[in-house]
């Protein structure tokens, strides 16, 4: 029997992945990207991002996946899998420039008994509009010639290719039988399936980001309820969940990512009584202010030198898009100082330098923000402390150093005071 041929439209961190354990598991892939450098670099095996678990399946670049920038593939498919991103603009609305152009380009290549796939997260009805795009420029009608479905990526950064089987694969097709095809092809891979309807699966998707956005949100506005009172957050947090059935609090911390950032924003974009929501945003976008002026309330920051450690929007990845950790870079040049940036996974920025050696980026720093709670931080807590003088100001959200404050200096956590 020949391999079922797929083409995932949008070779990134959540393309890139399923690209590969598709070809890992007998589907003949092709992945489709504009980028020709990046589409260059991983036909020589080289892998544009950190993924546990992706260097070993690069033995499948050149067989069973082939990365291309050439969207006539698609003639030869079964399947294709659009993984393109929905960004917001000035205004907070929702764009649709990649998956407009995506489908330009596709739509001279579409044939009958063909299933297209959306995956990445969508504004309620993008579905819906594209399926209007497919029967306005060609003669396929949807549910009868050509199948269209909605069925989010449900995976966690980072552990990609280990969660894709795992997880349950929520379908939700725009028509019955576009989901009974999209049901069909999932099964084939092993993926466990939830059947619902395309608008309810883009609402599931936006829900659950958005549960564990407002989530992140009461913690830090804890957080800041508790420092009010001069008291610590974690330690009250360890005192509701230890050994109580009805604990669950989460701890604070900077909450964003690409993702989180502007998901909300799809839901409330036509609907203006979502309070919850839009304050949920602004409790997270405030936290690294609040961090700064806790810093400030210690220590006068001009000309003070201050090192970020950790770019990355969340631990163990390279991914600094929507980080909070820039606007804590951003707020601290307000105040005149001088900052150093340390990440051990993201290896450039286009604005300012990123130190790899840590030893270097610690060099006579006054203040430290443990930005982000990579395990290497964490690891590596004695070596910090020894690195920096005993009168460096470290601002721990993440509490890594267990010392339950927010703003602590070296000699106090080396007395244990």
């Amino acid at each position: 029997m020949n391999k079922q041929i797929v083409s995932v439209i949008g070779i990134g961190r959540v393309g890139l992945p399923l690209a590969l354990v598709l070809a890992d598991n007998n589907f003949q892939v092709f992945g489709i990207d504009r980028n020709q450098t990046m589409i260059d670099k991983l036909k020589k095996g080289v892998m544009p991002f950190k993924e546990k678990g992706i260097l070993q399946l690069k033995k499948h670049i050149g067989n069973s996946f082939n990365p291309t920038t050439d969207y006539s593939v698609i003639g030869r498919s079964n399947v294709m899998i659009l993984t393109l991103g929905t960004p917001i603009d000035e205004n907070m609305n929702p764009m649709f420039n990649q998956i407009d152009s995506a489908m330009n380009e596709m739509l001279p290549f579409l044939k009958k008994g063909q299933l297209i796939i959306l995956r990445s997260t969508l504004s309620p009805g993008t579905t819906k509009y594209v399926k209007e795009i497919i029967m306005m420029k060609t003669k396929l009608k949807i549910g009868r010639d050509i199948y269209l479905a909605y069925c989010p990526e449900r995976i966690a950064e980072g552990n990609a290719i280990e969660e894709i089987k795992d997880m349950p694969q929520i379908v939700g097709g725009i028509d019955p039988i576009s989901t009974r095809r999209a049901l069909k092809f999932f099964s084939d891979f092993g993926i466990h399936c939830l059947a619902t309807d395309a608008k309810s699966a883009e609402l599931a998707k936006l829900f659950t980001n958005m549960y564990r956005y407002i989530s992140f949100a009461i913690a830090n506005e804890f957080m800041v309820l508790a420092d009010s009172y001069n008291r610590n957050i974690h330690e009250i947090v360890n005192l509701v969940n230890s050994d109580y059935k009805r604990g669950g609090l989460a701890l604070p911390g900077l909450s964003a990512g690409p993702c989180l950032f502007k998901d909300g924003f799809f839901l409330i974009n036509d609907n203006p009584f979502s309070d919850l929501i839009t304050t949920s945003w602004k409790i997270n976008e405030a936290i690294p202010l609040f961090l700064i002026k806790k810093l400030k309330e210690r220590i006068n920051l001009k000309n003070k030198k201050v090192v970020v450690l950790g770019l990355a929007f969340k631990p163990e990845v390279d991914d600094i898009r929507e980080s909070l950790s820039f606007k804590i870079r951003k707020a601290l040049y307000r105040e005149h100082a001088q900052v150093v940036l340390h990440d051990p996974y993201v290896k450039e920025y286009k604005l300012q330098k990123v130190y790899q050696d840590l030893s270097e980026a610690l060099e006579n720093a006054d203040v430290v923000i443990i930005a982000t709670k990579h395990k290497a931080y964490i690891k590596d807590k004695e070596k910090i402390l020894k690195l920096i003088n005993k009168k460096t100001y470290i601002c721990d959200v993440w509490n890594i150093f267990n010392f339950n404050k927010l703003v602590f200096t070296a000699n106090q956590i080396k007395n244990g005071k």
